[in-house]
């Protein structure tokens, strides 16, 4: 779809000079503006070989894979970090506001792993919560775990359900050191 305020190719093409794309694709022929077209032809297919095409394709396997990462704890602000692509075009993409996106920009979201996972991503709790048992039944109180995570206050404020990447490998590294 052309937006309504871009004047057509042909009005666009005549301002330009002889030797350009677009005055090619305004109809004429003449022996520049037909080099000029087979010049970009030949990078065209050139990029294509390389696996550099970035023509449109559907949003919807950057959509799913997205959906995957955020419940693996990997968010949209991580995979645009990741990827190098703004939030405002991911948040099109995972919503389905934008159905087509460019071929590398799929290719960089696929590209973002489920271990992507930044310190304020959420993630699954059940597995630092059984090494925090594991110390509690050691002798350990609650109050020595917080004080040795760094903590403040002598209190454990941890969600049963999810928690932070960066508290889990706390407690990931809190463990290990007395396993």
């Amino acid at each position: 779809m052309r937006p309504a305020d871009l004047p057509a190719v042909e009005i666009l093409g005549l301002r330009k000079p002889h030797g350009t794309r677009l005055r090619y694709m305004t109809g004429c022929k003449c022996l520049i503006c037909r080099a000029a077209n087979s010049n970009y032809e030949t990078m065209r297919d050139s990029r294509r070989r390389m696996g550099l095409w970035n023509g449109l394709v559907s949003a919807a396997r950057a959509r799913r894979h997205m959906l995957i990462l955020s419940r693996a704890g990997v968010g949209r602000r991580t995979v645009g970090q990741i990827a190098h692509i703004s939030d405002s075009v991911l948040f099109k993409i995972r919503s389905g506001q934008r159905k087509q996106i460019r071929a590398l920009t799929e290719k960089a979201i696929l590209n973002v792993s489920r271990y992507a996972i930044h310190g304020s991503s959420l993630v699954n709790a059940k597995k630092s919560w059984q090494k925090i048992n594991w110390l509690l039944s050691e002798g350990f109180t609650r109050a020595a775990i917080a004080r040795m995570m760094g903590a403040k206050s002598p209190a454990l404020q941890l969600k049963r359900d999810r928690i932070t990447a960066f508290n889990a490998r706390k407690i990931e590294e809190i463990w290990k050191r007395f396993q």
